[in-house]
C-alpha cells in the first residue's frame, strides 16, 4: 500500500485541508479584529505561531486515530470499508467546503465592505506622511537656528539691539524658499543657557546653527557671526564686521546672503534685504519692540512712547507703523478701548504703512483683515486669511491664524495641516503645541493629541497641560489615568473651574454620581462658567440644559460659542438635536454658512497658497 494512499485512508490529508483552511480564516479574522480589541503585534504573532505549531499533533492525531459517532477510536479499531468510516470522511468534507464558503464570504465582505475604508484610511496616513516629509524632506539639510546675539557693548545695556540684529536676520531669512528657519520664540528660549550647540540643533531639529554679538559704543559697531555644522561641529563661516552704526543694515543683509550662499540654496527671487531708516530711530523700534515682548499693560505704555519717538525721527519706517496693530490690540484689554475705536486708530497705521512700502505683505494682510471685518465675521475671516496665505503661504503668523480659524469653525482636519506646519518652524512654542494638540483633539485623533500634550508639558512644565491631559484620558478610556491628572489639577489649582469640570466628567464615567452632584453644584454657583457648565451638561447627558446655556454664549457677532464646539467630544451628545445646528447658525458657522465660504478652494493645506486666485480686498 502507497504513502498516498494510506494518508488517505486514515483521513490525514483530509485533516491538513481542514486545519490549513480554519488557520487561515482564523489569521484574517484576526487581522481584521486585533485592533478593535488592542490586540498588539506581539499577541497575534504568538497566536499565528500557536497555529503553525499545531499543525503537527493534528495530523499526527489523524494518522493515529479515527472519528467515530462514539468518539475518537485507535485506527487499528475501525474498519475503513465500513459505513461508519464513510461517513466520517464525508464528515470531514462538509467541514472543509463549510469552511471554504466561509473563506469565500468573508474574503467578499473584506474586499468590498472592508478594503474601501482601509484603502481610505491608508491614503489619509499616506497623506499626511507625505505631508510631513514635504515639510521637512522639502528643506532636506537646509534648516537653520539664529541664537540670540550677546550683547558685547561696554556697558552692557544693548541687549535690545543684539536680539534686534539677531531677529532682522530670522526675518531676512525666513523670506527665502526652500530654507527652513526656526523662529525668534524657539531659538531665543535659549538665552542666557551654556548648551553645546549640538544638543540645541537636536532640540529644535536643525542641522546648522548662527551665533554672534554685537559692540556698540557710540557710533562704533562691530558684529560678528559665525555658522556652525551641528552635526560635525565645525564652522562653516565666520566674519567679523567693523563699520558704523549706520551700517547695521547692509550688515543683517550681508550675512543672510552668507548663509544663503554657504548652503547653496537656489533663490527663487531677489535676496531680502533690510529696510533702510535712520539708525537712531530703528533703536528706539527695537526698544519698542523688546518691550512688547515683556507682555504686560506697562511694558506696551512704554512701548508706544519709545515707538512715538522712533517715528518723530523718521516717519518712514513701514514697520514701525505696523508696532501699532500689537500696541492698540493691549488697549481693548487693558483700557476703556472699543474695537470700532481699535479699527479705526489702527487702519489709520497700517494705510500710513502701506503708503511707505506698497509690496508690505504684513501690511497688506492687515488691511484685509480690517476691510473685511475679519475680526467680527467668520467670512470675512476666511477671505481675509485665504488672502494672506496668498500673499506668504510660508508665514509662521498666518498659517497660525490660519489653523486657529478652521478649528474654530469646526474643520480641525483642515487646521492640523497649518499646525503641524508652525510646529516645524517654531517647535518650542508652547501655543503652537496647544494648538495642535486641541485640533487632534476635535479630529478624533486620541493618541497623537496625547503625543502633543506630552510635548506641551515638557516645555511648560509643572501642572501645564495636565487638563487637557485628563480629557484625552478620559476620551481613550483610560478612567483611572483620566482621574489621577483631574486630581492632581484639582489640588495645584484649587480655584480653577477647570478642575471642578474635570472630576465632573471623569467621576460620571465611574459612576460616582454623589461626586458629580457635589461639585456640579459648585461648577453652578460659579461665575464665567457658561462654557465649561455646557460641557458638562452635555456629558452628562443633559442636553437641553447645555443648549439653553450656549444659547445665552452666543451673541453675534463679537461674542463666539466654544471654539471648535460642533467637532469639541464634549459636545458630542448634542449633534443631533436641530438646535444644536441653530446655533451654529446662529454663530455664523451653520453648515450652508461654512459651506459658501469655499473652505477647501481657500485652503488646501499649509505652505500653499489658495487654489483661486483671491483679490485683495
Amino acid at each position: 500500500m502507497s504513502l498516498i494512499h494510506e494518508l488517505q485512508r486514515r483521513n490525514v490529508i483530509r485533516v491538513a485541508m481542514a486545519y490549513v483552511a480554519v488557520a487561515w480564516l482564523v489569521v484574517q479574522v484576526l487581522d481584521t479584529l486585533a485592533p478593535l480589541f488592542g490586540i498588539g503585534d506581539g499577541a497575534a504573532r504568538v497566536i499565528v505561531i500557536v497555529l503553525a505549531i499545531g499543525v503537527i499533533p493534528a495530523l499526527v492525531s489523524a494518522w493515529v486515530f479515527e472519528w467515530t459517532p462514539d468518539g475518537l477510536r485507535r485506527d487499528s479499531e475501525v474498519d475503513h470499508d465500513s459505513a461508519v468510516a464513510r461517513g466520517s470522511a464525508k464528515a470531514l468534507d462538509r467541514v472543509i467546503i463549510a469552511v471554504l464558503a466561509l473563506a469565500v464570504v468573508y474574503f467578499a465582505f473584506d474586499k468590498f465592505v472592508l478594503d474601501p475604508a482601509r484603502d481610505v484610511e491608508i491614503a489619509t496616513e499616506a497623506a499626511e506622511e507625505a505631508r510631513d516629509e514635504a515639510l521637512l524632506g522639502s528643506y532636506g539639510d537646509r534648516s537653520i537656528a539664529v541664537m540670540p546675539f550677546a550683547d558685547m557693548s561696554p556697558d552692557q545695556d544693548q541687549a535690545y539691539f543684539s536680539d534686534g540684529v539677531a531677529e532682522e536676520i530670522i526675518n531676512l531669512l525666513s523670506r527665502v524658499q526652500n530654507l527652513r528657519v526656526i523662529s525668534r520664540s524657539s531659538a531665543f528660549s535659549f538665552k542666557g543657557q551654556e548648551l553645546p550647540v549640538s544638543e540645541i540643533a537636536q532640540r529644535l531639529d536643525v542641522r546648522y546653527i548662527m551665533e554672534g554679538s554685537v559692540r556698540r559704543a557710540g557710533n562704533a559697531l562691530r558684529i560678528t557671526a559665525q555658522m556652525i555644522d551641528a552635526r560635525t561641529d565645525t564652522q562653516l563661516w565666520s566674519e567679523s564686521f567693523d563699520r558704523q552704526f549706520v551700517d547695521v543694515f547692509s550688515i543683517q543683509d550681508e550675512i543672510a546672503a552668507e548663509v544663503v550662499d554657504k548652503l547653496e540654496i537656489e533663490l527663487t527671487g531677489a535676496m531680502p534685504h533690510s529696510a533702510v531708516v535712520d539708525p537712531e530711530a530703528y533703536a528706539l523700534y527695537l526698544q519698542a519692540k523688546d518691550q512688547l515682548n515683556l507682555q504686560t499693560w506697562a511694558a506696551a505704555e512704554l512701548a508706544e512712547s519709545l515707538l512715538q519717538e522712533s517715528l518723530a525721527i523718521d516717519d518712514q519706517h513701514a514697520a514701525a507703523w505696523l508696532l501699532y496693530w500689537d500696541i492698540n490690540g493691549g488697549k481693548i484689554s487693558f483700557s476703556d478701548w472699543t474695537w470700532p475705536e481699535w479699527a479705526l486708530h489702527t487702519r489709520e497705521a497700517v494705510e500710513t504703512a502701506l503708503e511707505i512700502d506698497p509690496h508690505n505683505v504684513q501690511a497688506k494682510a492687515y488691511l484685509a483683515r480690517l476691510s473685511l471685518q475679519a475680526m467680527s465675521t467668520f467670512e470675512g475671516e476666511a477671505t481675509a486669511l485665504a488672502y494672506s496665505m496668498s500673499l506668504d503661504p510660508l508665514s509662521i503668523e498666518f498659517n497660525v491664524n490660519a489653523g486657529s480659524f478652521l478649528r474654530q469653525i469646526g474643520f480641525a482636519n483642515k487646521a492640523i495641516p497649518y499646525n503641524e506646519f508652525t510646529i516645524q518652524r517654531d517647535p518650542l512654542s508652547s501655543s503652537l503645541w496647544r494648538s495642535l494638540m486641541n485640533s487632534y483633539i476635535h479630529a478624533g485623533r486620541y493618541d497623537d493629541a496625547l503625543e502633543a500634550n506630552t510635548r506641551l508639558r515638557e516645555i511648560v512644565g509643572s501642572v501645564g497641560g495636565l487638563w487637557n491631559r485628563g480629557v484625552i484620558h478620559l476620551l481613550l478610556g483610560d478612567i483611572d489615568d483620566a482621574l489621577a491628572c483631574f486630581e492632581e489639577w484639582a489640588e495645584a489649582q484649587p480655584e480653577s473651574l477647570h478642575g471642578l469640570h474635570g472630576l465632573i466628567l471623569v467621576h460620571h464615567a465611574l459612576g460616582n454620581e454623589s461626586v458629580v452632584a457635589e461639585n456640579l453644584a459648585r461648577l453652578e454657583q460659579a461665575e464665567n462658567n457658561a462654557h465649561l457648565l455646557a460641557s458638562a451638561y452635555a456629558w452628562l447627558g443633559r442636553h437641553e440644559e447645555a443648549l439653553d446655556l450656549l444659547d445665552g454664549a452666543i451673541e453675534p457677532p463679537r461674542k463666539f460659542g466654544p471654539l471648535g464646539m460642533r467637532e469639541d467630544p464634549l459636545y458630542r451628545g448634542l449633534r443631533e438635536y436641530p438646535r444644536f445646528e441653530a446655533l451654529m447658525r446662529k454663530q455664523g458657522t451653520g453648515t450652508d454658512q461654512i459651506a459658501a465660504f469655499g473652505i477647501d478652494e481657500l485652503f488646501p493645506g499649509a505652505g500653499l497658497p489658495p487654489l483661486i486666485p483671491v483679490e485683495a480686498p
